[in-house]
């Protein structure tokens, strides 16, 4: 695992992933749907690093694309479970200050997963891309068969 290789926009998903791990573990965060963060910031650095353990294999869409899911997917449910708590913030710094520092910065690692995600969408163009679809018109069908030799066009 070379981190040198990485674009800033990966090394950006990174922090962020290791800080959502690590604040969500230490910070009480890894509950209810903080696990759904959790697996997001595990998901995060697998898009990330799978090119650099793993060459041949492909994603199903755009690293761009993907990262944008997951890291918006970790952005809301880290806001929406800062939100939850928001009215008792002040009563959770005067009991588990600690946990309380680590939680926040299980919510900062969501949104600059969401953000890291969004620069790096935008920097392939912007143009979402999952599943197996081959590159080619926005139709939907193929191209038709030449006509037999012979035949009137």
């Amino acid at each position: 695992m070379d981190f040198n290789k990485l674009s800033s926009n990966d090394k950006l998903a990174v922090y962020g992933s290791v800080a959502t791990l690590v604040g969500g573990i230490l910070g009480g965060a890894v509950s209810a749907l903080g696990w759904l963060a959790f697996l997001a910031a595990i998901a995060m650095l697998v898009v990330v690093f799978l090119p650099q353990f793993s060459p041949t294999t492909t994603l199903p869409g755009s690293k761009g694309s993907i990262m944008l899911l997951i890291g918006g997917i970790a952005a809301v449910v880290m806001v929406l479970g800062f939100l939850t708590i928001l009215g008792l913030l002040g009563y959770y710094f005067q009991l588990f200050a600690l946990n309380a520092i680590f939680f926040l910065i299980a919510v900062i690692g969501g949104v600059v997963m969401g953000w890291a995600g969004w620069q790096a969408f935008q920097a392939e163009g912007g143009k979402f891309q999952i599943g197996s679809g081959g590159t080619g018109g926005g139709s939907g069908g193929s191209a038709p068969p030449p006509p037999p030799p012979g035949a009137p066009s």
